[in-house]
Formats: structure tokens, sequence, C-alpha cells
């Protein structure tokens, strides 16, 4: 007669016996992530953890990359944070063109099909019929000169388009518009966030409504949720996905040394 704990034991005996797939060391499928050395890997923690191991001479007196955390401090700054924020537009890829004026209707309607008629528009929060209904969009179109409040009574929303419009006039196109995805989805981010335990009818768009304070706090649910879990709404190029780290840093920053915030990401320098 088979009792219960002879049941147990044989499906004990059966899970210790399973066959259990492991990837061989030699199976290539699904390994996107490349070194020079020729080795490529299934993720870019992995790659990473080879570099730092194998060829720490990469690493050699390059700026330790990292997300941060957002931390409250007094108003002072190392030469490190100081060169890096202000040496921000000194990239190529960033740099504007000399003699070009930005196209900013072109790389609004561009940027705005791109995330709210995309695939992952029911992802988000808000779902604008045209760029005018939303505030960003609509006053960059416009180049509207926002009237001077308090740093307290400043919305979410100002603080966005304050950022972009300060730095427009330094970069290019391609950048900016890479500049505008961050900021809308970093602005849906925040939406979902706020109403993410709020029933339908209580639903409401807070960047229109409340201070920046609290954005930096939200840097690691926007890149390690918010972006990861929705395929980074479709920004496929690698290094794009990388550079949103930096410039998440940098918003926070800006943030930081316009008075917008206490909080400010705490960033390594080697």
């Amino acid at each position: 007669m088979i009792t219960v704990s002879k049941i147990y034991l044989i499906y004990i005996y059966y899970l210790l016996n399973i066959e259990r797939h492991r990837r061989s060391k030699h199976e290539q499928q699904g390994r996107d992530f490349a070194c020079g050395c020729g080795k490529s890997f299934l993720s870019q923690v992995a790659l990473n953890n080879h570099i730092k191991t194998k060829h720490p001479e990469l690493l050699a007196g390059t700026e330790r990359r990292g997300r941060g955390r957002p931390r409250k401090y007094p108003k002072t700054e190392s030469s490190f944070e100081t060169t890096k924020y202000e040496s921000f537009f000194h990239l190529p890829k960033r740099m504007c063109e000399q003699g070009v004026m930005l196209n900013i209707p072109n790389i609004v309607q561009t940027v705005f099909n791109f995330i709210y008629n995309g695939n992952y528009k029911d992802k988000l929060f808000s779902h604008p019929q045209n760029y005018t209904e939303n505030f960003i969009l609509d006053n960059l179109v416009k180049d509207t000169k926002l009237p001077q409040k308090q740093k307290s009574e400043t919305s979410c929303d100002e603080a966005f388009y304050e950022y972009l419009s300060t730095f427009k006039s330094k970069t290019n196109d391609k950048y900016f518009s890479f500049l505008l995805k961050f900021i809308l989805l970093f602005k849906e981010c925040y939406d979902v966030h706020k109403n993410k335990n709020a029933t339908e009818e209580n639903k409401q768009q807070y960047t229109s409504k409340i201070s920046p304070e609290e954005l930096p706090d939200l840097c690691n649910e926007f890149y390690g949720e918010f972006l990861d879990q929705n395929n980074f709404f479709g920004i496929e190029d690698q290094d794009d996905r990388n550079e949103i780290i930096e410039t998440i840093q940098h918003f926070c920053m800006w943030l930081f040394k316009n008075d917008y915030t206490k909080s400010k990401l705490s960033l390594a320098s080697g």
C-alpha cells in the first residue's frame, strides 16, 4: 500500500533526479554582449564582470558608471561632479552643430509619434491625441517663456520644460530628440508611480500639480522597473540605453543646482 509519505518521498526523488538544462559555455545563442577579446556573454552584467576581472586596464582612469542613489546633501559639490555636469555637452555626440538650428517642430512630432503612438502606449499614464495636449511638447513648439515662480511653486512639468529649454541650444537634433524621449518617459513614469494604488476614478496627473522635490527618488524605479520591464519603450540601441543613466545623473544634478530639490545623486569618481 502506497502511503502519503511514500508518495512524498518518490516526488522528492524525482525532483532530485530530474534532468536540468544548463547552457553550455560553447552555446552562442543569445550571447549578444561581446568583448573586444572575442568572448561574448548573455548579459551586460556578465560582460562588465569579465572586463573587471580579465581586462582591468580598460577601466583605468575611467569614471565608475551607475545610477546612484539620491541622498539629502548640503549644497556642496566635488570637483568631479562639477566637471561631469559642466562638460556633459562637450562630447561629440552631444555637441551642437555650428550654425545649425534645431528643427523643434519636427523633433516634437517624431518623438510624440514614437512614444504616444507606438506599441507601448498602453503602459503610459497619459494618452494625448496630439502634441498640443502635452504641456512640454506644446510649449517647446511655441518656444514659450514661462513666468518666474518660487521654486516650491514650480510643477514637475515646468521643471521638465525648463531643463529642455535650457539645453536645446547646446546640442544637436539627434541628441535633443533623445533628451525629449527621456523627459517624456520620466514624466509618464512619475504619474504611473504616483497613481499605482489609486482607483481608476481617483487617478490624476501629478506632474502638472506638485513640485519636482521627489523626482530624484524615482531614478532607480524609472530605469530598473519602468523602462526595463517595458523593453525600454522601443529604444533598442544599447548605447542609448546606457546613455539614459548619464542623462538621469545630469538631470538630477541640474535639479539640485537649480534648487528644485534637496536630493542629490551620489556619484563615484573612480
